[in-house]
């Protein structure tokens, strides 16, 4: 009974975590890609 909660335990928070580095993870690429165009090419 308690490995299967402890289990369960370190599926979500590392779900948590790991989702929460793909969204800043994108918010980056997002910065990376908008600081490369020009005014002129938009």
């Amino acid at each position: 009974m308690m490995h299967s909660e402890t289990g369960f335990l370190i599926n979500t928070l590392s779900f948590l975590v790991w989702g929460g580095l793909v969204m800043w993870m994108c918010a980056g690429f997002t910065m990376i890609e908008a600081g490369s165009v020009r005014t002129r090419n938009a």
